[in-house]
């Protein structure tokens, strides 16, 4: 190898280790990042910026600045308020991804060494109905279903697990079992009775899903480009939706940041499966979901519960050794851990239509119905090759 060729090729690590490690965090980013996730509902930024001390023009720089490092602030809907429960599926078998029933698909990861997840929002009201006409279309019959009717969406708190020395994100087990032990008891709370929504109304839950500080107006035009409306939907319309049915009824839970572009490249996406009293299973849930490897809970309808993870891998054996520990304590009854596919995880946006759609009738909705729209996947980094691919110049 010349001269040359090494200059080349450690220039090429230089770059390649850039764009690894770009997406770090600085104090005030972490600290802005609370303060926006801190809130019951979506916040103006004029209340971020007051909150925080700042002017409003700093806080949508923070906004770029973050956009810039691929991360991205997320809508919370309050699928207990929406009138829906999630269904979990695994299936020992492998299903490709264009193969799987699509209407109401929420989430799809294959399964390590050889399975398949699914997870699907459906309306509460009558839940077996939609899981039969699922199951029917997978053609194939799950190892186990978990049906979740209360669903915990953590919000990470950054300032606690994210060191800015290191860039990384840090796991104290010892300290995330006190938080469980120490935390007071209480009961899975009940769903209440919500009014029907319409497709206006999930339209605009999807779309603050997806970007919450998205404006009306543009989630208008939005609507009546996507949806296609016989009669255009106008922006007062819109506005009148929100304030009405989604912020007077709580239906947005405020917003998370999407971490996963701060996950170390050897990250493994896992579905943890554990049973146990519920009023114990929801302290786990609620404690992990406070840490950005841990996104989301559900909450089972009988003594199992889910939560979603994401950890490198010399985690794992820490989470093995903790689940443990929790299992003898006696705080989980039984548990196991589910390893996924990253390179092929998807989680979808809210359905619109399908989620209207009476069960007989899902396998008739085409594609354009669906409107699947992919929300978190593997952040894309390019490889060595690709890099040297692009970089160099005849």
């Amino acid at each position: 190898m010349t001269e040359g060729q090494v200059f080349e090729k450690d220039l090429i690590e230089k770059v390649r280790a850039y764009l690894l490690f770009k997406r770090y965090l600085n104090p005030s980013l972490i600290d802005f990042i609370d303060q926006t996730q801190s809130y019951d509902y979506i916040p103006e930024v004029t209340r971020i910026a007051e909150d925080l001390g700042i002017h409003a023009s700093t806080v949508w720089k923070f906004m770029n600045s973050l956009s810039k490092k691929g991360l991205e602030f997320r809508g919370v809907p309050n699928i207990e308020g929406l009138g829906a429960v999630e269904i979990s599926l695994f299936f020992n078998t492998y299903i490709h991804y264009e193969e799987v029933f699509k209407p109401l698909l929420r989430e799809y990861a294959p399964i390590i060494p050889r399975g398949t997840y699914l997870k699907y929002i459906v309306p509460s009201a009558n839940v077996d109905q939609y899981l039969n006409v699922i199951l029917d279309q997978l053609g194939r019959e799950p190892s186990n279903i978990i049906k979740a009717p209360y669903v915990v969406i953590g919000k990470p708190n950054m300032r606690k697990h994210y060191d800015v020395s290191s860039r990384t994100i840090v796991v104290e087990w010892e300290d995330l079992y006190r938080m469980i032990i120490s935390l007071p008891k209480e009961s899975i709370p009940r769903t209440s009775h919500r009014k029907k929504l319409d497709a206006i109304d999930l339209f605009i839950i999807r779309k603050l899903e997806v970007t919450p500080f998205n404006s009306l107006r543009r989630i208008t035009e939005l609507l009546n480009k996507e949806m296609s409306p016989v009669t255009p939907v106008n922006y007062i319309r819109v506005l009148r939706h929100y304030r009405n049915h989604i912020e007077g009824r709580e239906l947005i839970r405020g917003v998370r940041i999407n971490p996963l572009p701060l996950y170390p490249v050897d990250t493994v996406p896992i579905t943890l499966i554990f049973e146990g009293h519920p009023t114990e299973l929801l302290r786990v849930v609620r404690v992990l979901t406070s840490h950005p490897y841990f996104p989301e809970g559900d909450m089972g309808n009988g003594p199992s519960s889910i939560i979603e993870g994401f950890l490198p891998m010399d985690e794992l054996i820490e989470l093995g050794e903790f689940m443990e520990r929790l299992r003898v304590e006696g705080i989980v009854r039984s548990w196991n851990a589910k390893l996924l596919d990253f390179t092929n995880y998807r989680k979808l946006a809210l359905p619109v239509k399908p989620f209207l759609t009476p069960p007989e009738e899902l396998p008739k909705l085409d594609e354009g119905d669906i409107m699947s729209e992919v929300i978190e996947s593997r952040p894309v980094i390019p490889s060595l090759q690709e890099v040297l691919g692009k970089g160099r110049t005849n």
